[in-house]
């Protein structure tokens, strides 16, 4: 016979178990063909390696030496295994894209940004949507491993069992005003005080953005007319500039339409959560956390760079921000 390297496991097994009889039965063999193989293995190096007796087996000074052998054979390849098994799954891995997901917004732009940073060697994918719900169903189903969106407070959003979230922040709803709208000489405004205006709003949807205005809006005292319907940001800043409306705008977003100014609303009766969520069989817990951090820190320095929503965030806004879900 050809010595083997699973000849090598018997023989640590024999010397592990103390007798043939419980090697035997460790290696789920029958007594007679572990006799005869370990017969075979000695023989094929040189003669016994275990001195029997009725108390079972002991190596004798030979086989002291090829169990030392033995052994570092064996821990050298269990070795060598698992760094190739593990080299591979990295590739696996690497080879394998990220698929990063949000809705259209400056936080989608820095969750891309944030992973380039995170996983250099990660190919990724991105699939922006409009629809938060087709967005949130593509994570439930395992098409999508991480992504951002907003989640107004009374409407959730259902997840699978599969996806984790965490709250990156709590983030108003500023009014968009023309600039000679008579509100627009306050530093604030109550949202009482749009009771008669006409709104512009984006298409309603299953993230309940309608039904949130509608009835924040008659805890206020009023309806509002939602009388423009348009998912273009652009769209809307002309109709408020023109003065033909008003609109709820997120204090991040790009106002390119001179003519218009943004106002926070008094003690920020609109809101919504801003949310990091991820696959946990895709993505591991560090770089969910990793991804939370550099997320925030980037959503900082964006405010940062905004005079109006800054100075919001400086007067007090942070606390209620950064407190948590609600």
């Amino acid at each position: 016979m050809h010595l083997e390297f699973r000849h090598l496991r018997v023989l640590l097994t024999v010397a592990e178990a103390g007798s043939i009889r419980r090697a035997a039965a460790r290696l789920q063999l029958s007594q007679p063909a572990m006799s005869a193989q370990l017969k075979r293995i000695e023989q094929e190096l040189g003669g016994p390696l275990f001195v029997r007796s009725v108390d079972g087996v002991t190596p004798n000074e030979n086989g002291q030496y090829v169990l030392r052998c033995a052994r570092d054979l064996v821990v050298g390849f269990d070795r060598l295994r698992e760094y190739a098994r593990a080299a591979a799954e990295g590739d696996r891995q690497a080879a394998t894209p990220l698929r990063a997901g949000g809705t259209a917004g400056p936080l989608m732009s820095l969750l891309v940004s944030s992973l380039f940073e995170l996983v250099p060697e990660r190919r990724l994918t991105i699939d922006a949507r409009r629809s938060v719900h087709t967005l949130v169903k593509s994570l439930s189903l395992s098409k999508c491993d991480i992504a951002v969106f907003g989640e107004f407070p009374g409407f959730p959003l259902p997840v699978g069992e599969s996806v984790a979230t965490r709250t990156l922040l709590r983030e108003p709803v500023f009014v968009l005003l023309a600039a000679d709208h008579p509100l627009a000489r306050q530093e604030s405004v109550g949202l009482h005080e749009l009771a008669d205006e006409e709104w512009v709003m984006p298409e309603a949807d299953e993230s309940g953005v309608h039904a949130y205005l509608q009835l924040t809006c008659q805890s206020a005292g009023f309806t509002p007319r939602i009388t423009h319907v348009t998912p273009d940001l652009s769209v809307a800043q002309i109709l408020v500039a023109g003065g033909r409306a008003v609109c709820g705008v997120w204090p991040t977003a790009e106002v390119s339409v001179q003519g218009t100014v943004q106002r926070p609303l008094v003690d920020v009766p609109l809101h919504r959560r801003l949310l990091l969520a991820w696959n946990t069989g895709s993505v591991p817990p560090e770089l969910a956390d990793a991804a939370c951090a550099r997320l925030l820190a980037a959503y900082l320095s964006m405010v940062r760079q905004r005079p109006q929503y800054l100075a919001w965030w400086e007067a007090g806004g942070e606390d209620f921000a950064l407190a948590g879900d609600g």
